[in-house]
């Protein structure tokens, strides 16, 4: 008889299954457009066929996407073992926009997309090709549950199944056999195993413990104290969402940061913050009495060499300064935050240490930590960045023309922004509630502007400097 295979599920990629709800599922995404031409038949369609055999092919270096997960009995920690019933055919789906396929029905689509769960008895993940996008293009509409991949991983899966040459060699799926799943008494066996292992480890702990105690008391201090009050966390949300993006030139950005101080993402979070300001002010919010408006900002944790897939990320707390009218001196303040969060608190060490603490033990210590924050409503919105490739992708020789990615909603929080740079692009995706926030795309209109004001500050003081409202990434 086979051996038999099963995973185990790290406490942070455990957690994300346990915080799901009915009214946020915990899944990442992305919105990839794409010039269709290259794969089109005589008939005007695309060529469905080719594109199903090859995602499978692209299956053959990222195993776990035809694995599901299964539950150790009574333990109730999660593993992942191979799906039996792994149906390429469930996973890679098609769709196509009514005439005339413009960007508005795109996003509704994906929207509408992002809304559903993934089903929990098979592989967690869902391709979407979306045909009829106007100016001959489709989309790639990308689901991965978050306990598979994070920022980091999901450019690992964009490997996978992007190419940085247009003629590249078109790869066929190897035969694919999956292997037992254990027994009830062996998951229950390899569990215990590893907790009893687990709490020998714990005596190497303490040095660590010691050194990061600063960074674990800020952590838990920071995570334990309620967000104040504003729209964008003023109640639990609706199942339903609604997808907007827009596109800044990465050039653009860099000569911000190069003309007026900090790094890329110092610039991101302070034209995050007068947006923030913005959407407030235009609905009647007194600004100045709101403090301590909090964000949380994920962290890649990964080591050089080490695991490529699963969650590898510390989630840090920083308070943005809304109140700042001055954007010059909002950026000011947002290095300083930024610059603080990542020197003096330590606070990625903490929690590196409580994550890796539940992995020997149990995932409880992690996942009741994000539920507590939850309820507490520690944060009232996200922000995440993910370096993605400089140079043009291509999918069986069509060019990526941009990618949106997607950052899952807590049940009390009613958008979530993330980045993702491509191409000489800075990708925006806003993951907002379909109730509590409806005007997502005046949001996106208060960003753009207050990159412009950014871009209109830093030509002043370098008049080769051009471009503002709108500036678009390249296509």
């Amino acid at each position: 008889m086979p051996d038999t295979f099963h995973e185990r599920l790290s406490a942070l990629d455990a957690t994300f299954l346990d915080v799901e709800a009915k009214t946020a599922p915990m899944h990442v995404g992305a919105a990839l457009l794409f010039d269709a031409k290259p794969l089109m038949l005589d008939h005007g369609g695309l060529d469905i066929e080719r594109l199903t055999r090859y995602t499978e092919a692209a299956l053959d270096s990222i195993p776990r996407y035809r694995q599901r997960v299964e539950y150790v009995p009574g333990l109730k920690h999660p593993v992942w073992v191979d799906d039996e019933r792994f149906n390429m055919h469930f996973h890679l789906r098609h769709t196509r926009l009514p005439m005339p396929g413009d960007e508005r029905s795109l996003k509704r689509l994906v929207g509408r997309l992002f809304s559903q769960h993934l089903d929990r008895s098979r592989p967690l993940w869902e391709f979407w090709v979306v045909e009829g996008v106007e100016n001959d293009r489709f989309a790639l509409v990308v689901k991965v549950h978050h306990c598979m991949v994070d920022g980091v991983a999901g450019v690992e899966l964009l490997q996978a199944l992007l190419q940085i040459m247009p003629n590249a060699e078109e790869r066929v799926p190897k035969e694919w056999k999956p292997r037992p799943a254990p027994g009830r008494l062996e998951l229950v066996r390899s569990e215990l195993k590893h907790r009893v292992e687990g709490i020998r480890e714990l005596t190497h702990f303490m040095p660590r413990v010691r050194d990061n105690f600063q960074g674990v008391r800020r952590l838990l201090m920071s995570g334990m104290i309620p967000a104040p009050k504003t729209m964008f966390t003023e109640r639990d949300i609706s199942p339903y969402r609604r997808f907007d993006w827009t596109s800044l030139r990465l050039d653009d950005v860099k000569a911000v940061k190069n003309t007026l101080g900090g790094t890329i993402n110092d610039v991101v979070v302070a034209t995050t913050t007068g947006a923030v300001r913005r959407f407030l002010i235009r609905r009647n919010e007194d600004v100045d009495a709101i403090e301590g408006f909090r964000t949380m900002l994920p962290v890649n944790t990964r080591k050089v060499g080490g695991a490529s897939g699963g969650n590898h990320v510390a989630m840090l707390l920083a308070d943005l300064p809304i109140s700042e009218p001055n954007p010059i001196e909002r950026l000011k303040k947002v290095i300083a935050i930024t610059t603080k969060l990542k020197k003096e608190s330590n606070q990625t060490g903490g929690a590196e240490l409580i994550e890796e603490i539940a992995d020997l033990t149990t995932k409880r210590i992690v996942s009741e930590l994000y539920k507590a924050a939850m309820q507490l409503r520690t944060y009232n919105l996200v922000i995440t960045n993910v370096p993605g490739p400089p140079l043009p992708l291509y999918l069986l020789g069509a060019p990526m023309k941009a990618i949106f990615p997607m950052v899952p909603l807590m049940r009390n929080q009613n958008l979530g922004i993330a980045l993702f740079s491509y191409n000489g692009g800075l990708h925006w995706g806003f993951n907002a509630d379909w109730e509590s926030f409806p005007d997502v795309h005046e949001f996106v209109e208060d960003l753009e502007n207050a990159f412009a004001e950014y871009m209109e500050l830093a030509a002043a003081r370098a008049p080769e400097i051009s471009g503002g409202k709108g500036a678009s990434a390249p296509t």
